[in-house]
């Protein structure tokens, strides 16, 4: 039986973690002939819960490094040949939106993630994204490890 993928979607947070995971996720879609890969990016809100204030020109330079940021995935990807890249960038919590929601709404059949990112602190206090993705989503999950 033979199991090819259509539409991938490659978590990235600017780690070093996630471009490897990044550059495995073109290689898949380069394998699979026709395939579309969903670069998504989500800013966690729960983060913003703990601020005091919310400086609105601050969470717009944000929001406009972390599309800076997808755009320099998507230049990555059509260097390394592939040109059917699609970005995704959310406001909510990652485990959720990565592992059921994006993938329920673009019929994600495989979701390419790192094993770690930048979260450290996060990770101690709610759990890695990557291992909630594993145990919640839907479709086949690939973790890919800095080795």
């Amino acid at each position: 039986m033979s199991m090819t993928y259509k539409n991938i979607l490659v978590a990235v947070d600017g780690s070093n973690e996630a471009m490897i995971a990044f550059k495995r996720a073109v290689q898949v879609a380069i394998n699979n002939v026709g395939s579309k890969l969903y670069i998504i990016h989500v800013i966690d809100t729960r983060s913003f819960a703990f601020s005091e204030g919310y400086n609105f020109d601050l969470a717009d330079q944000y929001t406009k490094s972390k599309k800076d940021m997808l755009d320099g995935y998507e230049e990555v990807a059509v260097k390394l040949g592939f040109d059917r890249t699609y970005k995704i960038m959310e406001y909510g919590t990652p485990k959720h939106i990565i592992a059921r929601d994006i993938p329920k709404q673009k019929q994600i059949d495989l979701i390419i993630c790192g094993a770690t990112g930048k979260g450290d602190v996060a990770r101690f206090f709610l759990g890695s994204v990557s291992e909630a993705i594993v145990r919640t989503a839907k479709c086949d999950v690939l973790v890919v490890r800095n080795r």
